[in-house]
């Protein structure tokens, strides 16, 4: 009866220190995805929205041009405020880099709550979806 338990004890500890050290490189993946995934949606959104900009377009055109032209519209975020935020300030960023001389700040409030909406939607994209 001794035996069993010290081999029941060992397999559970085994089986625990596999999920350990499998839980690490699972978690530190799935951060490299978000990064990545902020990056192609960022960068494509502020691309897309100074084109517009440029061409004398309104920010509510231009982002709605935006919005049509990338994978914002496509994707699904996780549902986590701070990722959205996150997402939002790499875009900002590009974007007052890139055509920031083409918006008043009127215009980046309309555009953040534009883009907030809209990674709202994206968290939530099964309420949104027909069925």
């Amino acid at each position: 009866m001794k035996i069993i338990k010290k081999d029941s004890f060992i397999v559970i500890l085994i089986g625990f220190l596999v999920i350990f050290f499998l839980q690490t490189p699972i978690l530190q993946a799935l951060e490299f995805d978000l990064t990545a995934a902020q990056n192609t949606v960022g960068k494509r959104f502020a691309s897309k929205f100074c084109e517009a900009k440029e061409k004398g377009f309104s920010t509510e055109s231009s982002s709605e041009f935006a919005l049509n032209n990338t994978y914002l519209k496509f994707v699904a975020f996780p549902d986590d405020e701070r990722f959205i935020e996150e997402l939002w300030e790499f875009t900002i960023g590009i974007i007052r880099k890139d055509c920031g001389q083409y918006m008043t700040d009127d215009e980046k409030t309309i555009l953040r709550d534009f883009f907030k909406e809209e990674g709202e939607i994206a968290s939530n994209r099964d309420l949104y979806l027909p069925h």
